[in-house]
C-alpha cells in the first residue's frame, strides 16, 4: 500500500513508501480503507519542524485527520458493518473528560502515525462512525476543525440560543464554529479580512460581519452590536494580535476559546480587565471521543456540511501542504485517495 513518510522535518523530505497492508489481529479490530484526510495548520507545523522531537519521532507518517471504509472486520466486531464510512479521532486515547498530560502521546500525524497511508487497522472502539450521507471527504473534516469548534462552544461555552458568539475569520474551524453555533440558535458575529468575505460569512450564517481591515479596533464595532453588553463565546484563533481585542470584545464571565497564533504566539494581555470581567481563557486542543459522537449526532439532525476549499490527488500531498502555507484557501484542503 501507498504510505507517505516524513524523514525530515521539511515538506521536502515527504516520500512515499511501499508498505504491507496491515492485518487484523485482534477480534474487535477493523481494517478501514482510507479515502481522504484533510489538512490543519499544526500539520504544517509538525512536518516543518515546529514541534521538533516533542511532536513526533522522525520518520513518521504525517497528517491527524481522514476517514474511510471499513473492508473487513474482526470476529467480536459490533459496532460497524464493512461499507461503513468512519473517521478516526484526533487522539488515539482521548475517550472523554478533560485532557490529561498523556493524552498527547496519542495524537495522530506525530507521535502516532497519521492517516497518509491506505489501510489502517483500528479498534472498533476507537473509531466514529461518520454523519449520515456525508462522502469521505467531507467526514475527513471532522476530527479535528469541526471538532475543536464544538468543544470551544458547545462544552466549554455551554451554548444556547439567547448566546452571542464571536468568530475570528473564516479558516477551517472559524466555518465550523459558525455553523454550530447556528445550529444552537445563537447569535454570531464573525470578523474577516475583506468585503468580499463578509458577504461569505454571512452566507455561513454570521448575523453581523465586521472587516477588520476597515475596523482597527474591531471590538468597539462588537461592543456597539451588543449594546456595550459584549459576547459570551469567542472563539479565539488569531493569538497574539487579537487576543486582547477579543478580552475588550467579551461580557462578565464570558468563555474565550483560545485556538490558534495565527498572528503569532505573544499576548498584550490585560490582566486588570481580565480579572474585573472574570473571564474564562481556555486553551483548545481539540476534543475527546464522546464529543466527537455527541457532534455527529447532532450534525445527522441538520442539514449542516463542511466547506471544502480544494481537493488534491494522494500524490499531490506536498502541494497542497504547499497551498496552505498561502493562507489563500476559505474552509477546508482535502486529500481525496483515489483522484488521479
Amino acid at each position: 500500500m501507498r504510505t507517505w513518510q516524513l524523514n525530515g522535518y521539511s515538506i521536502k523530505e515527504l516520500n512515499i513508501e511501499d508498505r504491507p497492508v496491515p492485518k487484523i489481529n485482534n477480534k474487535n479490530d477493523v481494517l478501514i480503507k482510507m479515502q481522504s484526510a484533510s489538512l490543519n495548520f499544526r500539520d504544517l507545523i509538525m512536518i516543518d519542524g515546529g514541534y521538533g522531537p516533542t511532536g513526533g519521532n522522525i520518520p513518521f507518517v504525517p497528517i491527524s485527520d481522514g476517514a474511510g471504509v471499513v473492508t473487513e472486520i474482526g470476529d467480536s466486531v459490533s459496532k460497524f458493518s464493512k461499507g461503513d464510512i468512519v473517521t478516526i479521532p484526533f487522539f488515539k486515547d482521548w475517550d472523554s473528560g478533560d485532557i490529561k498530560q498523556n493524552t498527547y502521546l496519542s495524537a495522530l500525524g506525530g507521535l502516532e502515525n497519521g492517516v497518509m497511508q491506505e489501510y489502517i487497522v483500528y479498534s472498533e472502539n476507537k473509531i466514529v462512525k461518520s454523519p449520515n450521507k456525508w462522502s469521505c471527504n467531507e467526514a475527513s473534516t471532522l476530527p479535528c476543525a469541526a471538532l475543536t469548534a464544538w468543544r470551544t462552544i458547545v462544552t466549554e461555552g455551554k451554548v444556547n440560543n439567547k448566546s452571542i458568539v464571536l468568530v475570528q475569520g473564516l479558516g477551517g474551524v472559524s466555518i465550523f464554529a459558525i455553523q454550530i453555533a447556528k445550529l444552537f440558535n445563537a447569535q454570531v458575529i464573525a470578523t474577516t479580512s475583506s468585503d468580499e468575505r463578509v458577504n461569505l460569512a454571512k452566507k455561513f450564517g454570521a448575523d453581523y460581519v465586521i472587516n477588520y481591515n476597515k475596523d482597527k479596533e474591531w471590538w468597539k464595532k462588537v461592543q456597539d452590536i451588543t449594546d456595550r453588553k459584549g459576547v459570551d463565546i469567542v472563539v479565539e484563533v488569531g493569538g497574539g494580535e487579537t487576543l486582547e481585542q477579543s478580552i475588550k470584545s467579551s461580557k462578565v464571565g464570558a468563555v474565550i476559546g483560545i485556538i490558534g497564533v495565527l498572528s503569532g504566539g505573544n499576548a498584550n494581555l490585560p490582566i486588570g480587565r481580565v480579572i474585573y470581567k472574570a473571564s474564562r481563557l481556555i486553551g483548545i486542543t481539540c476534543g475527546n471521543q464522546e464529543e466527537l459522537i455527541s457532534m455527529v449526532d447532532k450534525f445527522n439532525e441538520s442539514n449542516v456540511r463542511p466547506i471544502i476549499d480544494s481537493t488534491f490527488s494522494f500524490e499531490n500531498l506536498p502541494e497542497a501542504l504547499k497551498y496552505m502555507k498561502t493562507g489563500k484557501h476559505l474552509g477546508k484542503i482535502v486529500i481525496d485517495f483515489d483522484m488521479v
